[in-house]
């Protein structure tokens, strides 16, 4: 799976994991209030992410993930928690620091370089705040490392 999707924008990526944390289908309106976000800002995303088939979404009804949306809210927690994992074994950064700068950072690592920091810590099944880190069996960007060649 590659994350670093050229037209999708970081709110596209923050509504697919708070949609995924919340777990269940969900009203843009809430949305809106919960993200404090411009109702037609995140109109616009809803359907940005309706068209690459991320989440199924009919006007006036509840937000939900496809089985894809699922995948990409999974594979980005899991970066934001590996990240957060060698911020704070390598440089000693508090685990709720550590959890707030990862959220922040995830988008900015390949899946090579979260590959490489989930081998190193032996595929941890928990990041330093306790959260889990999902799919954490195996890593899942495989694909796309190996399709690097």
């Amino acid at each position: 799976m590659i994350l670093n999707h050229k037209i999708m924008m970081d709110l596209d990526y923050k509504v697919i994991k708070l949609i995924y944390r919340l777990e269940e289908p969900i009203k843009v309106s809430y949305l809106s209030k919960k993200m404090l976000i411009a109702h037609s800002t995140l109109g616009s995303c809803i359907k940005r992410l309706k068209n690459k088939g991320y989440v199924n979404y009919e006007a006036y009804h509840e937000v939900k993930l496809t089985s894809k949306g699922c995948d990409l809210a999974k594979e980005l927690i899991r970066h934001a928690g590996l990240i957060e994992t060698l911020l704070h074994y390598e440089l000693g950064v508090k685990p709720e620091l550590a959890h707030r700068e990862s959220e922040k950072l995830n988008l900015l690592f390949s899946c090579e370089t979260i590959n490489k920091i989930c081998k190193k810590y032996g595929h941890p099944k928990k990041c330093p705040c306790g959260e889990e880190i999902l799919s954490s069996s195996r890593c899942i960007c495989e694909t796309e490392m190996r399709n690097k060649g």
